[in-house]
């Protein structure tokens, strides 16, 4: 069987979802094999969240504040990896 791709979603979307899966953790009221695999998926989730944020900040540092040009942006330029 094919692995199945995960739909792209957006900042947002990502947010209310580690948020919504955040409340559903603090009620305290589910067997642990559940609140394990939550939690695993907001970890998982968070990850991604967090390499947004990291690309749209790369992007920010390409734009000449003085000019408001927008460079060309190489990560091997930038040591990110």
């Amino acid at each position: 069987m094919a692995a199945r791709k995960k739909k792209a979603i957006t900042f947002e979307e990502g947010m209310q979802a580690l948020d919504a899966l955040v409340e559903h953790l603090s009620d305290g009221e589910l067997p642990l094999e559940e609140a394990m695999s939550l939690y695993e998926e907001g970890v998982a989730l968070h990850g991604q969240l967090e390499e947004m944020l990291a690309r749209q900040k790369r992007r920010m540092e390409t734009i000449d504040p003085e000019t408001a040009e927008i460079g060309t942006f190489e990560e091997d330029e930038h040591d990110v990896s």
